[in-house]
């Protein structure tokens, strides 16, 4: 297990790539502080990570509010002891006409998707160094920080582009106290995200799995296998870097 023993505070854990992600971490032998902002979600993760062997707490908080963010990596150290790996996931979209975009939808999508993981980072970096800890951080980005697959995502492309970006600074900032960052671009994987695109136009998500070289949707776990090999010591030289899941997506325009 190559995670045996680490601890993980995993954001956006309640669904999709973050469940995904957590119940990974647990086959792995991680403990992970679960943090989402919905009680139901929170509650059937922890039941998915216990039943894969795992152990996990729970916290609601929303990443937009910074009080909430301070008490994340506290709220790890205390339950667990230490924290080890922060996965930034938790993410939001809102798809609009570009001149249409509403300025509290493009401040939400920018505080969710980006500010939240600068900040959080900020707090888990300071504990790390402070302790005297290598850690690692893994940011979950999109294969929409290099491409622009679908009219309406000006804001949520805009927003992963710059994570991509922050997770090459703060890896330069923060390799000297031997902590990695690095960030997971997914293609289109089946998440609460997408799950309603799929439902509403089948046609959709043929149409995007035939652009795709495998020919499929990604599932959350396929992200997740990325994410635990990032997040353990066999990545231990990597950082900086984003790779990016996607089937083979990006390998043509």
């Amino acid at each position: 297990m190559r995670l045996k023993g680490k601890v993980a505070i995993i954001t956006g854990a309640g669904s999709g790539i973050g469940q995904g992600v957590a119940i990974k971490f647990a086959k792995e032998g991680a403990s992970s502080l679960l943090v989402d902002i919905s009680d139901a979600g929170l509650k059937e993760t922890a039941s998915l990570v216990q039943k894969a062997g795992g152990k996990a707490a729970t916290m609601k908080a929303d990443v937009r509010d910074r009080g909430q963010l301070k008490a994340i990596v506290p709220k790890a150290a205390q339950q667990f002891g230490t924290v080890d790996i922060l996965v930034n996931n938790a993410g939001v979209s809102k798809p609009a006409f570009y001149p249409d975009y509403a300025v509290e939808d493009i401040d939400l999508i920018l505080d969710v998707n980006l500010k939240a993981p600068f900040i959080l980072s900020q707090h888990f970096g300071r504990y790390l160094v402070a302790n005297k800890k290598p850690g690692r951080i893994v940011n979950i980005s999109s294969i929409n920080a290099e491409k622009a697959t679908m009219m309406g995502s000006t804001a949520y492309c805009a927003s992963k582009g710059a994570v991509r970006q922050l997770t090459r600074t703060a890896a330069y900032d923060l390799g000297p106290f031997g902590i990695t960052v690095n960030a997971v671009g997914p293609g289109h994987t089946r998440t609460g995200m997408t799950r309603p695109l799929f439902a509403e136009n089948a046609a959709r998500e043929r149409e995007w799995a035939e652009k795709t070289p495998l020919r499929r949707i990604a599932e959350p776990e396929d992200i997740a296998n990325a994410v635990a090999f990032l997040a353990s010591d066999e990545a231990s030289y990597i950082t900086g870097q984003s790779v990016y899941v996607e089937g083979g997506r990006c390998l043509w325009a």
